[in-house]
């Protein structure tokens, strides 16, 4: 491994261990060291179980557990846990299972991915240690520190139903559910029309407001978790120039989306032959952007 990799791998442990210890000031149980630690741990079985049967691509499989583990282990340490940390638990619980185990009914028996089959091509010999970090730890750090924010608000919030400010988290967690509601329906109808064999393009349902519903509900979900974590800036159990800067995890999860998966998908999509039309009738990920 190159000087600039080992470099660049360093200053993102040390950015993520800032992230979970508030900025090293909160080294222990009080801070999101569990979760990191175990998140570490989970991605490391992934590789040692990838490398065994020679498929890494299995760590997309385990993605969405990732972030179930996180927050189950959150709340585990939690002292005094409140209606709405379980229902962030709850909520990444049923996104992450379901996510997983649809990843999983579709892959399972299949050979490896053919990106990770080209990396361990081009890797040869070497493709043991290079996956452990570009593939698995890697993805081990931006599953916890997307997972970060939520994990804060589990741990930290002290939500009441007398609060003022209580309104603002229904209308966060509104955000989420109608992310998952996208999600989930739109993974559906996709699944219904591939069944059907037609080999056309999909265009109606969720699938004629954006070119990438799934996407598009995914986004909504983690922005509407951050968001729910407003009652941190009330009660004062976090720094609130902490939880600030825990918006990266929305930012992050949305960029990954925008910028990497959906370019890569769009890509693939261009095989159809009303792929031109369709792009000028749908919007790509936004349903309110301009087509």
């Amino acid at each position: 491994m190159d000087k600039k990799r080992i470099v660049i791998y360093t200053i993102l442990f040390f950015a993520t261990l800032a992230i979970a210890t508030q900025g090293f000031t909160n080294i222990g149980l009080d801070g999101l060291l569990v979760p990191l630690i175990f998140t570490f741990a989970y991605f490391i079985t992934i590789f040692i179980i990838a490398t065994i049967i020679k498929n890494n691509s299995i760590v997309d499989i385990g993605w969405g557990m990732g972030f179930v583990v996180g927050s189950w282990l959150t709340l585990f340490v939690t002292e005094n846990p409140t209606i709405l940390s379980y229902a962030i638990v709850g909520l990444i619980t049923v996104w992450g299972l379901r996510l997983s185990l649809r990843l999983l009914k579709r892959n399972y028996g299949k050979p490896e991915d053919f990106r990770y089959a080209q990396w361990r091509k081009e890797w040869g010999d070497k493709v043991v240690i290079i996956a452990f970090f570009r593939v698995f730890m890697v993805q081990g750090i931006i599953n916890f520190v997307v997972g970060s924010a939520s994990y804060s608000v589990i741990k930290y919030n002290e939500f009441s139903f007398n609060s003022g400010h209580q309104y603002f988290v229904y209308a966060a967690l509104l955000v989420s559910l109608i992310g998952l509601f996208f999600e989930v329906v739109g993974d559906e109808q996709l699944r219904q029309h591939i069944s059907k064999g037609s080999g056309k393009l999909l265009q109606t349902g969720l699938w004629s407001v954006t070119r990438h519903p799934n996407y598009f509900g995914e986004i909504l979900i983690w922005v509407g978790l951050y968001v729910s974590g407003i009652t941190l800036f009330f009660t004062g159990s976090v720094n609130p120039f902490y939880y600030i800067a825990l918006v990266i995890s929305p930012v992050l999860m949305s960029t990954v989306l925008i910028k990497i998966s959906t370019p890569l998908l769009e890509k693939n999509m261009e095989k159809y032959d009303d792929w031109e039309e369709y792009t000028k009738k749908v919007p790509m990920l936004f349903p309110w952007a301009k087509k």
